[in-house]
């Protein structure tokens, strides 16, 4: 079994033991990713289709960008990534390619990876619900279960787990929100996780708050920087679910 891919599965998994969450659970990385890094605020931005995402590195505060227009596994993907960059990057800021040939980029990959699905939970995956053999009905059912991107599994199995075949991995790609669809599941993991095209979560927000709560900034103030974070629903007090 190739070499970095054990590696980075033991970092990520350590990440998990850190974070005290089990080994075999499927996670909500959107949600722990702002519990638990801390200083974080993660910007959600339309990019070109080519890149997944960016981070930064300031000196009291951690910044992610994620391509708003991403479908959500490929989102919760981007946020695994980035989280490597954070944690074992010397660079204070990346800009990440979708398909990057850097080495640094690769090792991010498999981190996100298996971060959000590690080896051994695949393996226990597979035990509970007795497969042998992978096709895309099983496929789609663990991508739900992990809710992890349909391409990062498949490029899972087959390029470093070696269960499905190259023409498998090229036809299993194909019309994946249908596939999901008429098997049942609805389409959330296949379109973007907050169906908004710049919106901002976070430390960001909370120090804002904060900043006005004691004084240091005026009302105005407050609402300039919450637009300015593309946060007009708290300036505005309005919810889409509410009716008028």
């Amino acid at each position: 079994m190739n070499k970095d891919y054990l590696e980075m599965n033991e970092l990520a998994c350590g990440f998990r033991r850190g974070w005290k969450i089990d080994m075999n659970e499927s996670i909500d990385i959107f949600s722990l990713a702002i519990n638990k890094i801390k200083n974080l605020t993660i910007v959600f931005k339309k990019m070109d289709n080519g890149i997944s995402g960016a981070c930064l590195k300031l000196d009291k505060e951690n910044i992610m960008f994620v391509n708003s227009i991403h479908r959500k596994g490929r989102q919760a993907f981007t946020i695994a990534h980035e989280l490597y960059h954070l944690k074992y990057d010397d660079n204070d800021f990346n800009i990440c390619g979708v398909d990057s040939d850097d080495e640094i980029e690769k090792r991010a990959d498999l981190f996100a990876s298996c971060l959000l699905m590690p080896h051994g939970a695949i393996e226990t995956y597979k035990l509970n619900n007795n497969i042998k053999k992978w096709n895309l009905d099983l496929i789609i059912d663990a991508e739900q279960y992990f809710q992890i991107s349909h391409q990062s599994l498949l490029w899972r199995l087959r390029h470093f787990l070696n269960e499905i075949s190259y023409d498998e991995y090229i036809s299993y790609k194909e019309d994946i929100s249908y596939n999901a669809s008429i098997r049942g599941y609805d389409l959330s993991l296949y379109t973007p996780y907050l169906n908004k095209e710049y919106f901002t979560i976070g430390n960001y927000i909370k120090l804002v708050e904060l900043a006005y709560e004691k004084d240091l900034i005026s009302r105005g103030k407050k609402e300039e920087l919450f637009l300015d974070a593309f946060r007009e629903d708290i300036v505005y007090k309005f919810s889409e679910d509410e009716s008028f």
